[in-house]
């Protein structure tokens, strides 16, 4: 059955309506378009545990329509998705970006990854709870890739009291471990090389910790440090408690470490989770 594509509130609200009316359970992927093989597990994921699965692609950080429409349409249809969510700019601020209300979680937004892109994260929550209000599904899916944003929709789902149920979808790689991601096919094979060194750094760093080493200040100095000598240019690289992206303590069990890196066009961003044990 072909793939059916909305732009419309309206429209999409009365498809939902339809499945909610036949008992089927909703899943809603909010993406900013551009999509590839990462995007491939969040569809089997949404579909491992709903019945119908839409897919939005708004690019709200550059604040305008994706422009790979065509292309994307094409990937989801491939994909498996029912349905594909391309509101323009109008229906998601009738008023305009800058006279509409915001949502903003402050304590998450302007740090590692919000620290680099001011007013990234703003733009990010302010839509997903425009999109949550209008789909109303019942289950979200988001990649742990994007691992802060994934814990600022978890904060927006229970500060807002959203219906909602989140579900994370694990990092999908490539071949050679690299994160999946639009960027990468700017890669050389060179590049390619180098850029897998943001992953090795990470599990570096995660062996150590898991040896006993609790400096974890000196650890992301080292890290950081690390990055650079692999010809990457380092953005930033952090430890923190997996639960709230809290700073990590000594006696923190569950963490994650989180980097992101340029090499030449191309962002690079990466994590990993670190579970430590009582004796560790």
């Amino acid at each position: 059955m072909a793939m059916e594509m909305l732009t419309r509130s309206a429209s999409i609200r009365d498809r939902v309506r339809h499945w909610r009316h036949l008992g089927q359970k909703i899943a809603l992927i909010p993406t900013a378009g551009t999509l590839h093989k990462g995007h491939e597990r969040l569809i089997a994921t949404a579909r491992a545990n709903s019945v119908r699965v839409i897919v939005s692609t708004f690019a709200h950080a550059a604040g305008r329509e994706s422009l790979t429409q065509a292309a994307d349409r094409e990937f989801l249809q491939k994909a498996g998705a029912d349905l594909m969510f391309v509101p323009p700019i109008h229906e998601i601020f009738p008023y305009g970006p800058e006279n509409g209300p915001v949502v903003d979680v402050p304590h998450l937004a302007n740090v590692l990854e919000g620290a680099r892109r001011p007013g990234h994260f703003v733009g990010r929550t302010t839509v997903f709870a425009k999109l949550a209000n209008i789909v109303r599904p019942d289950l979200v899916v988001i990649g742990e890739r994007d691992y802060q944003w994934l814990v600022m929709v978890r904060q927006l789902i229970d500060d807002l009291f959203l219906p909602l149920e989140l579900v994370a979808c694990p990092i999908a790689r490539d071949y050679d471990g690299l994160v999946f991601a639009s960027t990468n096919r700017q890669l050389s094979l060179a590049q390619r090389t180098t850029a897998l060194r943001l992953h090795a750094t990470l599990r570096s760093v995660a062996k150590r910790m898991d040896a006993g080493e609790r400096d974890y200040n000196a650890l992301v100095q080292q890290g950081f440090e690390a990055l650079a000598a692999a010809g990457l240019e380092p953005e930033y690289l952090g430890i923190r408690q997996a639960s709230d992206l809290a700073p990590a303590r000594a006696d923190s069990r569950e963490l994650i470490v989180l980097a992101a890196a340029t090499i030449g066009a191309c962002r690079l961003v990466d994590n990993l989770r670190v579970r430590l044990s009582e004796r560790s």
